[in-house]
């Protein structure tokens, strides 16, 4: 994992981001935002939707700088037929940032990264440089190194 750290997430293939109902660039969203959480869920995957959830709901509790949010890039056919399934499980207000994936482009792109560190999700730095695996609310451990970062642009 750790010569995982500072490789390249690739997202060039991505031109548009949404959330909820308003669409910006990626570049847009990169200006925002100096720290991206990237989760990749597949439309259906059934651990994904309680996954989508739960990246909801934790990070209603945590609190979290201007300078990071999440990034969700789902495989799939749309946008709409994720999110019905989502809300079949439970309400989300989805206030973070999608981008659909209709050709398996991230995982192609991203192909040199194991895919159990692509499934655990990964934070990432304004240059799309790895800088954490995993959920930041897994342990203790992972909270306080997930402060450090985005916080102080720890890197």
């Amino acid at each position: 994992m750790l010569n995982t750290i500072n490789k390249t997430i690739h997202l060039e293939a991505f031109d548009i981001v949404r959330q909820g109902k308003v669409f910006l660039s990626l570049d847009e969203l990169k200006e925002k935002y100096k720290y991206l959480s990237v989760v990749y869920l597949e439309d259906g995957c059934q651990s994904c939707y309680p996954k989508f959830i739960e990246w909801h709901q934790k990070f209603d509790s945590i609190a979290v700088s201007g300078n990071y949010s999440v990034l969700f890039v789902i495989h799939g056919k749309g946008y709409s037929d994720f999110m019905s399934k989502v809300l079949d499980l439970n309400y989300v207000d989805d206030k973070y940032y999608s981008i659909i994936d209709t050709g398996e482009k991230f995982l192609e792109a991203n192909k040199d990264i194991p895919r159990w560190i692509i499934d655990a999700s990964v934070l990432i730095d304004s240059e799309n440089k790895i800088k954490m695996v995993g959920a930041p609310w897994i342990n203790e451990d992972m909270t306080k190194l997930f402060y450090e970062i985005v916080s102080k642009g720890k890197s």
